[in-house]
């Protein structure tokens, strides 16, 4: 029951249950937040109207934690950071169907103690 994260829109109005370990991570998209999460072995995506300091708060308090302005992350569910290409840092994830998460320069010395 503790695992639980329940996520509720502005309105709040319950829209979405899941299991902490099983959120991948979280993206903002304009007025909404993209919750990627697993199911059945499967990465799937729920959209839901909040915001990201709307929701930080609640996802400290289960370990998913900020790496980006744009992006919460489950560290259980990060397999490396490195650096790509550009010289920007990135977490890859443990999920094929994930992409690699960016990772701002505020927010590398927390993630990486973490791991």
């Amino acid at each position: 029951e503790e695992e639980l994260v329940r996520f509720y829109d502005m309105t709040q109005q319950l829209k979405l249950v899941v299991a902490s370990p099983a959120i991948v991570y979280i993206e903002a998209a304009t007025n909404y937040v993209l919750v990627k999460y697993t199911e059945n072995e499967r990465l799937k995506e729920y959209q839901l109207r909040n915001s990201m300091k709307g929701l930080e708060p609640l996802l400290l308090k289960h370990g998913i934690i900020r790496c980006q302005r744009s992006y919460f992350v489950n560290p259980k569910h990060i397999r490396a950071l490195r650096k790509d290409k550009e010289g920007l840092i990135v977490a890859e994830l443990d999920i094929p169907e994930a992409r690699s998460i960016p990772v701002s320069p505020n927010y590398y010395d927390n993630l990486s103690r973490l791991l």
